[in-house]
């Protein structure tokens, strides 16, 4: 992809982005760990849901989906950035735009899961303030673990 940074869009989710959101999923997860389409659907369609999706002229190129919980925390379900738009700064403007909508609604603590066997994710994750609280034995389908790795944002952070 040569598409440049500064023709990023990152935009509100559409329903008819949902063929692709989808594909893109399953691009960036194994079978049993990407969502199934009704899985995916419920999260995009839940009343709290928040979902940003990257598009460049040629296409979309990933997505995040995250969920103000009760509490005012704020739940990261998933980032997908198709494997040609990475290291370009596509997830870092989409986890910018979600954190901007948690603190639109005054969510301070943001939290997500990931795999402990993925360094690059979790390296990205702390480059954005999220910090290793907990292991979860058997997170993804029983197979294999994930760190809950938590955000706190501070008072005057616009992100």
């Amino acid at each position: 992809m040569s598409e440049p940074r500064d023709q990023l869009q990152i935009r509100d989710y559409r329903p008819d982005d949902f063929p692709r959101l989808h594909q893109i999923d399953f691009i960036c997860f194994p079978q049993g760990i990407a969502y199934s389409q009704s899985e995916l659907l419920f999260y995009l369609r839940h009343a709290d849901s928040i979902t940003r999706v990257a598009q460049w002229r040629t296409g979309i190129v990933g997505f995040v989906v995250g969920q103000v919980e009760k509490g005012a925390a704020g739940h990261v379900f998933t980032l997908d950035v198709i494997p040609g738009a990475r290291r370009r700064k596509v997830g870092t403007a989409l986890m910018e735009a979600l954190h901007d909508e948690f603190g639109a609604r005054d969510v301070r603590m943001s939290y997500l899961e990931v795999d402990v066997s993925n360094s690059g994710a979790q390296r990205f994750y702390e480059k954005l303030s999220y910090v290793r609280v907990e292991i979860l034995k058997g997170y993804y389908n029983g197979c294999s673990d994930a760190y809950r790795m938590v955000r706190i944002r501070v008072m005057g952070e616009r992100r």
